[in-house]
């Protein structure tokens, strides 16, 4: 009569629970095993760019969006395609000709040059990159400057979801207040675009006029890669 056995295991900052059946807890978890099924070949990447257990962690926000939660991945993963038009304040920070998009198994990895090195300037919350990977199907990690901020996407029904971000930073910043407090305005303005953005698709979706979108296959790799799996089941 004990409690339901299930597997643990930790990449990086990230702790891994396997609920699948018959699978024991004195099954230990190869590290490597994990990280190819977690993050295929992505995971040096992630690796090299500061995704690791340094960081600690400061805060969580939770966001209620009125949209499916397919419309706020989608709204990830269109290759910085909506950041010069929704993000005006993220786009003057970033060198958007330098923006990529790396497809693996089930990670899509974008990555961002951000010009700060190039600017003298008394705030820098972005560093001189940013790394944002989408891990198929509802997590991102966000790596830029001393940040990193992790967004996890819970379905609330079909035309809503809860969004959490928790947010960690580099022991050399975590003193500083003002840094602190201007980086988080920041990324509540960023995050305050995307709502409005992902609303007004809900509600474009909902139309009786809507049909498809217009692909703009240049930037949208990862939204093709992923777009067949994210929409198997519409009524999720």
């Amino acid at each position: 009569m004990g409690l339901v056995p299930m597997r643990v295991a930790v990449w990086g900052p990230f702790i891994l629970l396997n609920f699948e059946n018959g699978v024991l807890p004195e099954q230990e978890s190869d590290f490597d095993f994990v990280e190819n099924q977690w993050l295929g070949s992505s995971s040096q990447i992630l690796a090299d760019g500061g995704v690791d257990s340094s960081l600690s962690f400061l805060c969580r926000r939770e966001y209620t969006i009125e949209c499916n939660w397919k419309v706020f991945c989608d709204n990830y993963l269109d290759g910085g395609y909506h950041v010069p038009y929704a993000h005006k304040g993220l786009a003057s920070g970033l060198t958007l000709d330098s923006y990529s998009t790396t497809i693996f198994e089930k990670v899509s990895i974008q990555r961002c040059e951000t010009g700060s090195a190039e600017k003298d300037q008394d705030f820098d919350r972005l560093g001189s990159k940013a790394l944002y990977a989408f891990v198929y199907p509802n997590f991102m990690i966000n790596r830029y400057g001393p940040w990193m901020d992790t967004n996890l996407v819970l379905p609330q029904g079909p035309r809503k979801c809860l969004v959490i971000f928790d947010y960690f930073l580099d022991s050399s910043v975590k003193g500083d207040e003002s840094f602190i407090a201007e980086s988080l305005e920041d990324s509540e303005t960023v995050q305050m675009e995307d709502i409005k953005l992902c609303e007004a698709v809900q509600r474009g979706l909902e139309s009786p006029a809507y049909c498809s979108g217009r692909y703009a296959p240049q930037v949208e790799k990862a939204m093709h890669h992923f777009h067949s799996l994210l929409y198997e089941n519409l009524s999720d």
